[in-house]
Formats: C-alpha cells, sequence, structure tokens
C-alpha cells in the first residue's frame, strides 16, 4: 500500500495540545434578577450596558418586566475599574441603588448586596453580587459610606486598603489596627495606648506634607483609621524603581520632609520612625509628599528625652539603640539624614 496515502503521525505533543481541556473563567461578579421573568447575569467583562435596546450586553424585553415603558434603550452600565464596579445611570426614568436615585450620567460605586431599580425606586430589577475581596473587611457603621476594595499594605498589628466614599467618590485609604490587650507590653505597636496616642497625633496635626486623617472608629476589637489616599505609592517603590531622579528633584522631596518634621517637632510630635515606606507620594515626575505611619510617634515637650528602643534599625540614630540611653527630637534628623542618602 502506498504511505503517501496515510495522514501524518501526530507527535505527542499535537496530542496532548488538541486534548487540552478549555480554561474556566470566572465571574468577578453577578447580577441576580429580582423577577422570575428576568434573567440572572454573570459578570466576566469589565463593562456592560442594560436597557431595551438589543445593542445592549443585557437587554429587557418587554414580557420580562412590568414597567417596561419606563426602562430606557440604553438604561444603566456597570463598569469594573480594577477592583472598584460603578454603575451609571443613562436614563431619563432614573435609576435607583437602594431606592436612591443615582443620577443621568452620574455614577455610584456600588457593593454586595445593592438593590438596583428601574424607573421607579420600587420596581426592582436585579442584586449586585461581587466576587472582588474586602467585603469583610469593615465594620457595618463604616460600610454604609465605604466601598473598600484592594489591599495596599499588611503588617503585623493589621493591614491598609482602597476604600472610595460612596456618595463623594472622593479616594481614601482604611487602616485597620487590631487592638492588643492592655496588659501587654507597652512596646507593642497595637497596645491601646500606642493605638490612642496615634489617634490624638493625627486630630491634632494638619499639614500639607502631612497625612491627614478623616474620621475614626473603634470597635471592640479594632480601630479603623480613615486617610487620605496618596496615588504615587510611597519613597520606597521610587527609590527601588531605580528611576534617576535629578538633583532639583530630590532637593524638593527632601525641602518638604524637612518641612513637615519642623512642624511636627513645634507642635511637640518626635516621629521616631521615618523611612522611605513611610513618605507617601502624589503621581507625576515631581511629586509631594505625606509623611505617614504615628504608630511610634511620641508627643512631648522640647527639653523632654525619650528612652524607648525603637524604629527601623537602618534608619535608626544610634542613641535610639543604645540601650539604657537616651535620646530627644533630634533622633528624627538623623533619620532624614539617612534617608537623604
Amino acid at each position: 500500500m502506498d504511505d503517501s496515502y496515510l495522514p501524518d503521525t501526530q507527535t505527542q505533543e499535537e496530542c496532548s495540545q488538541n486534548t487540552q481541556e478549555p480554561t474556566i473563567r470566572t465571574p468577578w461578579g453577578r447580577l441576580s434578577a429580582c423577577l422570575p421573568s428576568l434573567l440572572s447575569v454573570d459578570l466576566f467583562e469589565s463593562s456592560y450596558t442594560c436597557g431595551r435596546a438589543a445593542y445592549c450586553n443585557i437587554v429587557i424585553e418587554k414580557s420580562q418586566f412590568p414597567c417596561f415603558l419606563n426602562v430606557s434603550k440604553e438604561h444603566f452600565a456597570i463598569t469594573k475599574e480594577e477592583d472598584m464596579v460603578y454603575i451609571t445611570d443613562l436614563s431619563k426614568n432614573g435609576t435607583f441603588v437602594n431606592s436612591r436615585r443615582v443620577g443621568r450620567h452620574n455614577r455610584n460605586v456600588i457593593q454586595t448586596n445593592d438593590i438596583i431599580a428601574l424607573g421607579q425606586p420600587n420596581t426592582r430589577a436585579f442584586i449586585f453580587n461581587c466576587n472582588l475581596n474586602g467585603d469583610d473587611f469593615l465594620p457595618q457603621e463604616l460600610k454604609k459610606t465605604y466601598f473598600v476594595s484592594r489591599l495596599l499594605g499588611q503588617g503585623a498589628c493589621g493591614e491598609v486598603r482602597f476604600a472610595i466614599h460612596k456618595q463623594t467618590l472622593e479616594k481614601y485609604a482604611i487602616k485597620k489596627i487590631v487592638k492588643g490587650r492592655s496588659s501587654s507590653n507597652l512596646a507593642n505597636l497595637n497596645h491601646p495606648k500606642k493605638i490612642q496616642t496615634e489617634i490624638e497625633i493625627l486630630k491634632k496635626i494638619s499639614h500639607p506634607f502631612i497625612i491627614q486623617m478623616r474620621e475614626v472608629l473603634e470597635t471592640e476589637k479594632e480601630v479603623f483609621l480613615v486617610l487620605e489616599f496618596m496615588e504615587g505609592g510611597d519613597l520606597s517603590g521610587l527609590i527601588q524603581s531605580l528611576i534617576p531622579l535629578s538633583e532639583s528633584q530630590v532637593k524638593f522631596i527632601f525641602y518638604q520632609m524637612l518641612l513637615a518634621i519642623q512642624y511636627l517637632h513645634q507642635h511637640g510630635v518626635t516621629h521616631r520612625d521615618l523611612k522611605p515606606e513611610n513618605v507617601l507620594l502624589t503621581g507625576g515626575t515631581t511629586p509631594l509628599i505625606k509623611i505617614s505611619d504615628f504608630g511610634l510617634s511620641k508627643m512631648m515637650n522640647e527639653i523632654s528625652l525619650m528612652q524607648t528602643m525603637c524604629g527601623t534599625i537602618n534608619y535608626a540614630a544610634p542613641e535610639i539603640l543604645n540601650p539604657g540611653g537616651t535620646y530627644s527630637r533630634k533622633v528624627d534628623v538623623w533619620s532624614l539624614g539617612v534617608i537623604l542618602f
């Protein structure tokens, strides 16, 4: 028999490629129908439109919705940006979230269990469910005001997450501190006295180069600080990016740090843990800075001396690391010099 008429033999690699199972996509969210006539929708893409027009991603038919005349051709849009989800009202008759009107061409953040109604507050269409992280981070009191999502930082005593104010859409960083026992070592960052000191300092200070606190909430086991959000990350990230900085850029960044520390010292606050990770940045090539993290800070007068060993060893002044010795607010100046170097 002539071999030319026989099909080529598949290699083992080709065979395995043909039998490879398709990748199963996981939806990031779901619109669960409030009516038996409507269909629930799993959300995979970053954007969806809903309305009665055939070109919408989610089409509502006349037979599916009792108040069909209140449904616009394009009624609303659902958009996922990174790990935040927004609803935009595209209608004249109104899109309602939890009975509150969004407003035409306005957009609101939505989160799990939000109810979407069309045309009127009581004509419910969908319940939104989100599979992104962050739903269990906040207590109920703050959930009413903020939508929380991605993790910004994490430590031994808690974590910091990105948040958005539901009404104003302003961005914040919410720091959660798990409270330690009052009988524990006072040197612990989550000792109740340490937490209270940080709160008192943040309430007391107001300076353009120091992070500001919007509000604070304390529960039985945790404390939540709502802080300014800085788009540019921290100085440590900028240094590690290996992007060369000009002398004028370095001068500008360092000058802001000097003004911030001068202000703190004038108001009786010694930071005691200055390092690049605690210098937050705005975006852009010439960023503004904000000094943050006052967990180790101390309120004291000009002539007071401190004894507690604390801070980060690479940036701590020698007198801080000297057991039994004393030191003053000048330790912050040493740390500034190390950062500049």
